[in-house]
């Protein structure tokens, strides 16, 4: 197959561009200036050569929720590099011949709120009320856009995803490295994970088998709450939990509103991609992945 990926320089998509070229399928990346082609999304201008043989597209762009403090400003650039550069892609494949049959989206568990509580949140849930619901929820109906096309459409809504070559994992480590770890607000929020391996093995998954199309949760089977999560990283690292709870109060004078994404979190079910789509988790549990990413 020939992919084209969009937002492929992160994390995610090096590690996803990594898995199809291992297995033998062909890649291009369309970014603002390092990769193989280039797009400007302000200008709403694409090189629309990065479509040619292009069988799939795998659209990860947008601005990083947690890069800056979310100020007015702030939060009008998340949603727009959401839903401006799925507004470019959609532009441009209506105009120019093309043979693309799909489009797999990364959405977020942010779809049911920074804070959904005890509930159990499953795909034909409402969004959520808050702002990262909102940006979530205008960045999936976007990606609706091409079902005027008659393209294959796949959104997998991405929890903490956990790798040790970037991302959240690392920052969550060191400060305990450095007997510097603590609990954040209540710790009984929940988080609902991903190793970076099982994310990746869903997107070639989707790429591969045409039958799958609609919305999955792409997090593990066993989430975790906040605490319990710090203190088995701590276990893993040989390191003592020795300062207080962090009060959610402070966490809000230090990160302003985006302290949500740290105070917050959603309790969210795998069961659909494991029943519908067949997924078979590599890892299932914190533990496991702890093994995996702290001990190699």
């Amino acid at each position: 197959m020939h992919i084209l990926i969009t937002g492929g320089t992160g994390l995610i998509g090096r590690a996803i561009q990594a898995k199809f070229l291992a297995e033998g399928h062909q890649i291009s990346i369309l970014s603002r200036s390092t990769g193989d082609f280039q797009w400007d999304v302000k200008k709403q201008i694409m090189d629309s050569k990065s479509l040619l043989g292009v069988d799939t597209i795998i659209h990860l762009a947008g601005a990083g929720i947690a890069d800056k403090r979310w100020t007015v400003a702030r939060k009008k650039e998340l949603v727009e590099s959401r839903v401006e550069s799925t507004q470019l892609l959609f532009n441009t494949l209506k105009n120019v011949p093309n043979q693309v049959n799909a489009i797999i989206s990364a959405s977020a568990i942010g779809f049911y709120g920074a804070d959904s509580g005890e509930q159990m949140c499953l795909e034909g849930d409402q969004s959520g009320d808050d702002f990262l619901a909102d940006c979530t929820q205008q960045w999936e109906s976007s990606v609706d856009l091409f079902y005027a096309l008659n393209l294959r459409i796949v959104k997998f809504r991405i929890g903490l995803v956990l790798s040790n070559q970037g991302g959240i994992f690392p920052v969550l480590c060191r400060p305990i490295q450095w007997f510097l770890g603590a609990v954040l607000g209540s710790g009984k929020q929940w988080q609902s994970w991903i190793h970076l391996d099982d994310l990746v093995q869903m997107f070639y998954d989707a790429a591969l088998h045409s039958k799958i199309k609609g919305v999955f949760n792409a997090v593990a089977p066993e989430p975790i709450r906040h605490a319990t999560m710090t203190q088995k990283i701590a276990l893993a690292l040989h390191r003592p939990l020795i300062l207080p709870k962090i009060p959610r109060f402070f966490l809000h004078l230090l990160l302003g509103e985006m302290a949500c994404l740290v105070t917050g979190g959603n309790l969210v079910s795998s069961k659909k991609i494991q029943k519908e789509f067949g997924f078979s988790f590599k890892f299932t549990c914190m533990d496991d992945a702890l093994k995996n990413l702290i001990n190699g």
